[in-house]
């Protein structure tokens, strides 16, 4: 843009709208090194730099459950923080299914070797990564459905109720439940779900444990499903507002 008299414009006088036009769709590379470095923090966090080296695997328990909270934090929290904090998305279902695909193929990586150092059934294992993908998919649906929103407001709404499904179940849980027993609130909450699920005892998950198990997915699926008529009827109303019907 050329201000009159042929001088280029400074770029403040720039259209502000412009920073909140829709970005294409893109392969998240930047996120899963992102993804990679908050797992190296939390690990080294919580077992510094020496290996932990211990004679009975029973010692890594505590630690475990603590390196699953921070996973689900970080998936739960800091990467629609991330998102949202961006431009808005063309492609917002879309893109958060690659996000979600993308960081769940890189936690298996977190999972699976753990075999090695705790007592861990494969049930077990199977279980945990049965709930990173719930807490992942849920968390893909609240995100793609603000992702293409360009409202500052709506944003900050769909990172508040993330947040505090994040946070306030935990605190609930804390509050009213035992440590050692499954919770029904651990369905809408990752940190919970999977510090629940990361404990060593039982070796393999129990039939309320699975059940949890079962409710987180169930909501995720329903998350979606609000999510994708929300979608519809954003679209809807914008091509309304447009013009177009």
């Amino acid at each position: 843009m050329r201000a009159p008299g042929g001088v280029p414009n400074d770029p403040v006088d720039e259209d502000p709208a412009s920073e909140r036009t829709p970005v294409a769709l893109v392969v998240p590379r930047g996120l899963v090194v992102l993804a990679a470095a908050w797992i190296f923090l939390a690990w080294i966090i919580l077992f510094g730099w020496k290996p932990p080296v211990q004679p009975q695997a029973a010692s890594y328990s505590g630690g475990m459950q603590l390196l699953f909270v921070m996973v689900a934090v970080g998936a739960t929290v800091l990467w629609p923080l991330l998102r949202l904090s961006g431009r808005p998305s063309s492609a917002p279902m879309l893109q958060a299914v690659f996000d979600a695909l993308a960081m769940l193929v890189l936690l298996q990586v977190v999972v699976w070797p753990l075999r090695l150092v705790t007592n861990w059934t494969l049930p077990r294992s199977v279980a945990i990564d049965c709930a990173l993908g719930a807490s992942l998919m849920t968390t893909a649906a609240i995100l793609g459905a603000a992702h293409g929103l360009r409202s500052p407001r709506a944003r900050a709404i769909a990172m508040t109720i993330l947040v505090a499904l994040a946070a306030i179940p935990p605190l609930l849980d804390r509050m009213l439940g035992s440590p050692a027993d499954p919770s029904p609130l651990a369905a809408l909450s990752g940190p919970l779900l999977l510090g629940r699920l990361s404990s060593p005892i039982p070796l393999d998950p129990s039939p309320a444990e699975w059940g949890m198990l079962k409710a987180a997915a169930a909501v995720a699926v329903a998350a979606w499903v609000v999510a994708l008529v929300f979608r519809r009827s954003a679209r809807a109303e914008a091509a309304r507002r447009s013009g177009l019907v």
